[in-house]
């Protein structure tokens, strides 16, 4: 008898089931997220319009429905990105969102650019 046509069809079988695994995983656990950009930072100054900054709303709407939750604020380094990170910090806390809920971590890659990422509850910071 001849098995090895058998064992590359179970091989083949074993590892499209693997792969839509990961992938149904993947899609389960993706996390909220969106770009602050400066040119929207500086029209923001208020918390109506940051809301209204297209994927912030959704950010803070995603962490609501569960507080175990994170938002973590990936912002550019140096003094300037710093002063920024700060200050939509008191702003999302002005809205409501504890400061504890809050993580700050430098190296968004892009010097004009603050990430903003549901951390769902029990995932590591960076």
């Amino acid at each position: 008898m001849n098995f090895s046509g058998a064992g590359k069809t179970v091989s083949m079988l074993v590892s499209q089931f693997v792969m839509i695994a990961l992938l149904a995983f993947n899609s389960a656990v993706a996390a909220v997220e969106t770009e602050l950009h400066a040119e929207q930072w500086e029209l923001a100054r208020n918390g109506e319009r940051l809301l209204g900054i297209g994927g912030i709303a959704e950010v803070v709407s995603e962490w609501s429905s569960d507080k175990r939750q994170k938002i973590e604020l990936q912002y550019p380094g140096g003094e300037e990105g710093e002063l920024w990170v700060s200050q939509l910090t008191d702003w999302l806390v002005a809205l409501g969102i504890p400061s504890m809920s809050l993580v700050a971590v430098p190296g968004s890659g892009k010097a004009d650019i603050i990430r903003l990422r549901v951390i769902r509850s029990g995932e590591k910071f960076r």
